[in-house]
């Protein structure tokens, strides 16, 4: 596959935006979009081997990876929230989860002073550190982007394609991911919001609930005292009831399907089908298949050395919240 200019990646996007929305996005600009996002795959497949030894040793697990959805791309584009789907830093996405807080801070020493890596730190470590400042909706956690460098007899054209690594706590992760969650059920955008409404509201609580009975630490409301906090909480949990109905959710899909190359396709009779290779090739085609079926709502493609890896970093697309359900009633019983 060659890779599109940046030039037509840009103007792509920019018909796109134009378009105003995901369905009438003209499919010329769509398979250069493609082309474009999938090109990063062989980046994101160095950077996670580059990554593999020092994750599986802080970690025990290998780094997961994720190509960003082609749905996630545009509206990303059409809404704003990216103005130049050129310069996107990510469209690929390496993932790592640690136990605590403390071994992901040794984690970011040794990113930071100890690796050797041939693939460059675009930009200052504290430029996306959401642990020292998180997102007003909550968020936490530690971002790097790296610009890839092909080794000697690679694609040099592919040199530059930025790759972001994320890093969160096992806690962080839970609430990330239970936010996803929230947004796959209730057909809301928490995720993409400030806080500002009832479910929004709810998940800024929550991640203040967590930050500070299970990590000793503050998040987005640094100010609000612990009685308050809960009497809030509970206040809002009674109206909506959120937490409720995470806890009433179970995993979907058949997870034994599970590989190294994942493609996962959420239909919109709300299920979701899983395919599995053990070659990427085949896992793309899928992809590429599924983005074409009309029945699919969403097809995503996750990657990772085991199957486990992917079920741990990536069980936002399992609907699976029982870690967060669980990490937010604790909180909530020892107030």
């Amino acid at each position: 596959m060659s890779l599109p200019t940046k030039n037509s990646v840009r103007t792509a996007g920019k018909n796109a935006a134009r378009a105003g929305s995901v369905s009438k996005v003209a499919r010329a600009d769509l398979e250069i979009l493609d082309d474009w996002r999938r090109a990063h795959l062989r980046p994101l497949s160095a950077i996670a081997m580059w990554l593999r030894k020092p994750s599986l040793e802080f970690t025990g697990l290998a780094p997961a990876q994720r190509l960003k959805r082609r749905d996630t791309l545009l509206d990303k584009i059409i809404t704003g929230r990216a103005k130049d789907a050129s310069t996107m830093h990510d469209l690929g996405g390496c993932r790592l989860i640690f136990p605590t807080i403390d071994t992901l801070n040794e984690f970011r020493g040794y990113l930071e002073h100890r690796s050797r890596a041939r693939h460059k730190l675009l930009y200052d470590p504290e430029k996306y550190d959401y642990i020292a400042n998180p997102k007003l909706s909550g968020y936490r956690g530690v971002h790097y982007v790296y610009g890839y460098s092909p080794s000697a007899g690679d694609r040099a054209d592919l040199r530059g394609l930025k790759i972001e690594v994320q890093l969160r706590t096992s806690a962080q992760h839970a609430w990330a991911t239970a936010v996803e969650i929230a947004d796959l059920v209730s057909d809301t955008r928490i995720k993409f919001e400030d806080g500002t409404s009832e479910y929004g509201r709810f998940f800024s609580l929550a991640s203040e609930l967590i930050a500070r009975y299970h990590e000793g630490m503050r998040s987005c409301l640094p100010d609000i005292s612990d009685d308050e906090l809960l009497a809030e909480f509970r206040e809002l949990e009674g109206k909506i009831g959120l937490l409720d109905r995470l806890a009433r959710l179970r995993e979907q899909g058949d997870v034994s399907n599970i590989k190294q190359h994942t493609v996962l396709a959420f239909r919109f009779d709300d299920t979701v089908d899983i395919y599995g290779y053990t070659k990427a090739s085949r896992a793309v085609e899928k992809e590429r298949e599924l983005l074409d079926d009309e029945t699919c709502a969403n097809v995503v493609y996750v990657r990772a050395s085991t199957p486990r890896s992917i079920r741990s970093s990536y069980r936002n697309y399992l609907t699976n919240p029982e870690d967060f359900v669980e990490l937010l009633e604790n909180a909530i019983s020892h107030k």
